[in-house]
């Protein structure tokens, strides 16, 4: 039986999509007969300016979260912020990617121009711009004249210290601690009240809480970040995504931590089946291995047809 020419119309269930028809005139091959799927992604133009919006998890790393916090100081200050301000700023900003229930969210607005990528803007979930933002909060201290306690309730001195580190601590440990429980401990650390230790071990019984099959290993100090890194790490490599974009609070990374098996025992995942479900994530074929390995599908489906590129 003679090989199907690339112009003999396909079954409906048999219809290539755009990325094989863009594979295929690569290779030379005209494909115009056929039909592609409906539902493709819009590709910007070639000429003129293009943006495209949509919503995401990847979230801005803290980089770039440090540098509005650095523009914004140096249009109020003129300087960049110190040390200190950035510990202060920076939890209040992370926390602005967080939806209401927890998740990481933004809101990616990319800019092409004549058909090449030139900016990538992350807004909060609530969609603002995170340096406009955090201009009112700078504005309202400086209007107020009393810069110790800013409009995210995140002090100076030792109360704003311990605020942060508690913060931290309890974002290191997959517990999503208020602001207000936050600003509680802070001050009872500063008055005597409790000890940081005492702190710290309450947000380490509730983390051993939450994840009760490293519940030991939590209790003994290491943190669940720490657990988790391997996890962290595998999901920032195959979905191409920075490493400090990924957090404890992403739904994969807390389900490969809390993994039921299939007796209703607790476990945590493998890193292969971990690894195997982060291919079938809709990211993957939009990073560069998710298109070699849809290339190479696309050029065997083309051969399966009887397709050779010229």
């Amino acid at each position: 039986m003679p090989p199907k020419t690339p112009n003999q119309q396909l079954d409906n269930n048999q219809q290539l999509d755009a990325e094989v028809l863009d594979f295929a005139k690569g290779l030379g091959i005209n494909m115009s007969g056929f039909q592609p799927q409906v539902g493709t992604t819009k590709k910007p133009p070639k000429s003129g300016v293009f943006v495209r919006e949509y919503v995401s998890r990847n979230l801005p790393d803290d980089l770039s979260l440090i540098d509005n916090i650095n523009s914004v100081y140096k249009q109020f200050y003129k300087r960049d912020a110190t040390q200190t301000e950035i510990a202060l700023w920076l939890p209040s900003l992370r926390a602005k990617y967080k939806s209401k229930d927890g998740a990481s969210k933004s809101t990616v607005k990319e800019t092409y121009r004549n058909g090449q990528l030139v900016s990538t803007d992350y807004f909060t979930a609530d969609n603002l711009d995170p340096k406009l933002w955090l201009e009112e909060q700078v504005k309202t201290k400086l209007l107020a004249g009393a810069e110790e306690i800013g409009k995210t309730g995140i002090p100076e001195g030792p109360v704003g210290k311990n605020f942060v580190e508690v913060k931290n601590f309890a974002a290191r440990n997959g517990i999503m601690l208020s602001d207000q429980a936050a600003g509680d401990y802070a001050t009872q650390i500063v008055t005597g009240k409790l000890s940081q230790d005492t702190v710290l071990n309450a947000i380490r019984e509730s983390a051993a809480s939450a994840f009760p099959q490293l519940a030991d290993k939590i209790k003994a100090g290491i943190d669940v970040k720490t657990l988790a890194d391997p996890y962290i790490q595998s999901m920032s490599n195959i979905l191409e995504i920075p490493y400090t974009s990924v957090d404890l609070f992403d739904p994969k990374i807390r389900g490969a931590l809390a993994y039921t098996l299939p007796d209703g025992k607790l476990a945590t995942k493998s890193i292969y089946d971990f690894e195997k479900e982060l291919r079938q994530d809709p990211r993957w074929e939009f990073t560069k291995n998710g298109k070699k390995a849809i290339a190479d599908s696309t050029l065997r489906v083309l051969q399966d047809f009887g397709i050779q590129g010229m």
